[in-house]
């Protein structure tokens, strides 16, 4: 029997335990979380959450740390990852009445967090995430529903505009905005960057120009040339299906990419004649 299960029995309790110090929403119930749409739980996080955390117990910290045995563990205490001081100080065992208050009130549950998501998650979206993340990181022993992956994203003999086509057309036609921030070196500017069909990626700033490509295990990965970072590279990754659902806002995610640097990245919907051909301003 896995350790997970013995979270099962004590789950009504702990939910029940954390009510009190968590934000007055709707905690969902542990039936209503066994219960709960898999498949949508599964989109919930690749589209809200996928872009900063993974969740197997063999996989690593992105942007965001690695959330297996998330439920078992004192919010800002990963060893090797890096947290902002307020989830150090914050004093909390993560549960699922945790989560929920901070999905229902991002900007507001934990004051100061950095933790990207720009928009408050509606009620039945969440019950799903959660009920999808309690079955991917070994917090419960519910069987995992049988899924059958489509045959065209495993394709590979297929153009990424036909294996994933929510994502190519909000990525290859709209506009990437960024923002970099560098305290200590007093660097704070903004840019629009623009992922074209051909595999390269024009940019608001003359300076910069990168490449894009989509790595075997469907992870979107770019690199952008003549950023302030000391490998001459700016290189990120992340799940293709961290894109697949369409969003527009001047800041979905935040991310590190090295020391004492963060960039704010958004989508902004449609993108300037001249990445067609026409002539930069």
């Amino acid at each position: 029997m896995k350790t997970s299960v013995l979270i099962v029995f004590g789950f009504a309790l702990m939910i029940l335990s954390t009510l009190a110090t968590t934000h007055a929403v709707n905690t969902p119930t542990l039936e209503a979380l066994k219960t709960a749409d898999y498949m949508q739980g599964k989109r919930g996080f690749q589209s809200r959450c996928s872009a900063c955390h993974t969740l197997a117990d063999s996989s690593g910290d992105i942007a965001g740390p690695n959330l297996w045995a998330v439920f078992t563990r004192i919010a800002g205490s990963k060893p090797g990852f890096t947290y902002s001081d307020t989830l150090q100080d914050a004093d909390f065992q993560w549960s699922p009445a945790h989560l929920n208050a901070w999905l229902a009130d991002p900007q507001g549950y934990l004051p100061g967090n950095i933790m990207g998501i720009p928009e408050a998650v509606p009620e039945t979206e969440r019950v799903n995430i959660l009920s999808f993340m309690m079955i991917e990181t070994g917090a419960v022993d519910w069987p995992r529903p049988t899924t059958n992956f489509s045959d065209a994203q495993t394709d590979r003999s297929k153009h990424p505009s036909e294996r994933f086509p929510s994502f190519w057309n909000h990525l290859m036609f709209n506009t990437a905005h960024y923002r970099w921030e560098n305290e200590a070196a007093g660097e704070d500017f903004s840019f629009d960057a623009y992922f074209k069909t051909d595999g390269t990626v024009v940019t608001s700033e003359k300076r910069v120009t990168g490449f894009w490509h989509i790595t075997g295990k469907n992870f979107f990965c770019y690199a952008l040339t003549g950023m302030p970072v000391s490998v001459g590279h700016m290189v990120e990754c992340f799940p293709v299906a961290a894109m697949a659902i369409p969003r527009f806002a001047e800041e979905l995610w935040v991310s590190k990419p090295q020391p004492g640097v963060k960039l704010h990245g958004g989508m902004l919907a449609g993108r300037p004649d001249w990445v067609y051909g026409g002539n930069k301003p």
